[in-house]
């Protein structure tokens, strides 16, 4: 790979994850962290990006905003895809889901099982892609549109929350810390992620590895909120094991031919 690709492809990641470290950036992209470390250095050097100790962040305060959900579909597409598919699998007919306004829940929106769902969003995008499958029963949160996150936010939209009992609830992120929990851009779009882990009996988080090497601004909830987490298999092996020990059902998806998933669930008794 050509070093401007490479430098390409790291600042696309960087920006879209908020930041990035030198050891998920050389595995992403197959090279040593030495190399990586050389690009930092320069993308540095032409103020394209921020490096920090252990790796880099976007300049401009780009980790603290809320980029553009037609940005952020464009990242990571086939992990996302891949995710979503894993997630759909753990659907059960009947059941009351809640769908955040993600990119990867946009996914999972579309590879739902034909069965009676009831599904609640504040993704008018998702209402959208629903519309039309007569088995589903579709609840749209209302509330202030955010343009750019194509999301209805706001107190309507909690408080609407606050009067609905969700089954499960499937959300991704913008960062994820295991010790002190997951972050978002804006303190409306945490506040609404917040109202939705507690209307939901049980979370599922759906996450690919990039957004495990960051944190964006505010904080909405801890790992202790969340009873699954799906996430690529590029997921370093350390913070798989710290997933684990916290007693949550981890699912690994791999991308590419031949792409598989594996699972450490928990036990019968946990999981119920």
């Amino acid at each position: 790979m050509l070093a401007v690709e490479r430098h390409r492809r790291i600042l696309d990641h960087v920006v879209a994850a908020g930041g990035a470290r030198v050891a998920d950036l050389a595995e992403r992209l197959d090279v040593t962290e030495e190399t990586i470390r050389r690009d930092l250095r320069r993308l540095d050097s032409d103020g394209r990006l921020v490096r920090t100790h252990g790796g880099a962040v976007p300049v401009d305060g780009e980790a603290a905003r809320d980029l553009p959900l037609h940005h952020r579909r464009g990242q990571a597409v086939l992990e996302k895809r891949a995710i979503a598919a894993a997630a759909a699998a753990t659907v059960e007919a009947g059941q009351t889901i809640a769908l955040d306004a993600s990119s990867t829940a946009l996914e999972l929106a579309r590879a739902l099982p034909d069965v009676e769902l009831t599904v609640v969003t504040p993704s008018p995008l998702i209402c959208m892609e629903l519309a039309g499958r007569p088995r589903l029963r579709v609840v749209c949160i209302g509330g202030v549109l955010d343009d750019d996150a194509v999301a209805f936010t706001g107190p309507l939209a909690e408080a609407t929350l606050g009067r609905l009992h969700v089954d499960r609830c499937y959300f991704s992120c913008r960062g994820i810390d295991l010790r002190r929990g997951m972050t978002e851009a804006t303190d409306r779009h945490a506040a609404l992620k917040a109202a939705m882990l507690e209307a939901a009996d049980r979370a599922t988080l759906m996450a690919d590895a990039s957004k495990f090497a960051t944190a964006s601004t505010v904080y909405f909830g801890t790992l202790a909120d969340v009873h699954a987490v799906i996430v690529d298999a590029a997921l370093a092996e350390a913070t798989c094991d710290a997933i684990r020990e916290r007693g949550l059902d981890l699912t690994l998806v791999s991308v590419g031919p031949g792409a598989s998933l594996s699972s450490s669930p928990l036990d019968a008794e946990t999981a119920a």
